[in-house]
């Protein structure tokens, strides 16, 4: 008896320190880079599965809590806050793109951030035309907010290997 225990101890101890999905993770912070996952995306630019961003060029990785009132921007979030103190998005500067990637500004979750254009619509009311437009693969999402349908709003594509890794 004792051996099967220590081999089903030992078969919980390597399964419990596996990777496994990092979705079951996610949000989170780790070594400056940001881990978010969406199973679905009801708003586009947005793309599903993992999605790894490093935190550079100033930016710390921080998770931020979502607003539990609002369907859109009810998840935590891992984000790369340019600034960590809060702020309005209803009173700042309209978020601008970087290169044809990434947008910075005052997000949904009251932080200053870059993310990718690819995912814009997971942090900001309003997503950037350049994020909209910017060179993909021409597709739209035509998906949902709380039933109602976003129009088709073009998700931009990959727009390049933005998912990170």
């Amino acid at each position: 008896m004792p051996r099967i225990l220590l081999s089903f101890l030992l078969a919980l101890l390597v399964t419990s320190c596996s990777d496994g999905n990092p979705c079951d993770q996610a949000p989170r912070c780790d070594e400056g880079e940001a881990l978010n996952c969406e199973t679905a995306c009801t708003v586009g630019p947005c793309s599903t599965g993992p999605v790894f961003q490093q935190c550079d060029r100033g930016a710390t990785c921080t998770v931020v809590p979502g607003d539990r009132s609002d369907a859109r921007f009810y998840r935590s979030r891992a984000v790369c806050a340019l600034n960590l103190t809060q702020c309005d998005p209803a009173t700042a500067p309209e978020p601008v793109c970087e290169d044809g990637r990434f947008v910075t500004g005052c997000g949904a979750h009251r932080r200053e951030i870059r993310a990718f254009c690819s995912q814009s619509a997971l942090y900001f009311d309003k997503v950037p035309t350049c994020c909209i437009t910017a060179p993909g693969d021409g597709g739209t999402d035509a998906g949902t907010d709380a039933g109602t349908g976003d129009g088709g709003v073009p998700d931009a594509g990959d727009g390049g290997a933005d998912a990170g890794r």
